[in-house]
């Protein structure tokens, strides 16, 4: 089976896709598993390089992708896009942080690629579980997502903004791969 990874994650940079530096050494690390896609969502490659977002800012923009992927506009701007980086591969592993297995709901994909697609999502913070396979990660001292989720199906040791430095994280997310 052909594996692609990509992240959907909130964009802390509105327009920008490119990975910052923990999202480029976690999704490294699993290159060996599948073709990794080097964007975020919507998985435009761009020429710009990641910039750092103040937190107040990068929180505030995550707030609004969060509640705009909630509108008809959502839809209809990014769903040919999903459904695109959906079909390009026999399957498709979407790492979701934060927000962004709000984003995945949100998307109104076709039942029919469902079963072409799993989420690993770590710090989920969205109205309910996604219609695919997935497996959710919650950090112990993780506030945030716990207001969304209080059965996640994996604890690890971390807060809401330090997953992808948790070797732990990369350990489920490879384990979680191998039971395709």
């Amino acid at each position: 089976m052909s594996l692609q990874i990509a992240f959907i994650t909130g964009r802390s940079q509105p327009g920008k896709t490119a990975l910052s530096p923990p999202q480029r050494a976690f999704i490294n690390t699993l290159s060996r598993e599948g073709e990794v896609v080097p964007a975020n969502f919507p998985w435009v490659i761009q020429r710009d390089v990641w910039q750092e977002t103040p937190l107040v800012q990068a929180s505030i923009n995550n707030a609004r992708d969060y509640l705009g992927s909630r509108r008809p506009a959502f839809v209809r701007t990014y769903q040919a896009a999903a459904v695109a980086l959906l079909e390009s591969a026999e399957h498709t592993l979407l790492l979701s942080g934060s927000c962004g297995l709000e984003l995945f709901n949100n998307l109104q994909l076709p039942n029919s690629l469902m079963s072409r697609v799993s989420l690993f999502a770590w710090g989920p913070v969205a109205q309910c579980r996604p219609d695919c396979r997935h497996l959710l990660v919650q950090g112990r001292q993780d506030w945030i997502s716990r207001l969304w989720f209080r059965k996640p199906d994996v604890y690890i040791t971390c807060g809401h903004m330090n997953y992808l430095t948790q070797p732990a994280l990369a350990d489920l997310c490879i384990r979680f791969i191998r039971t395709f």
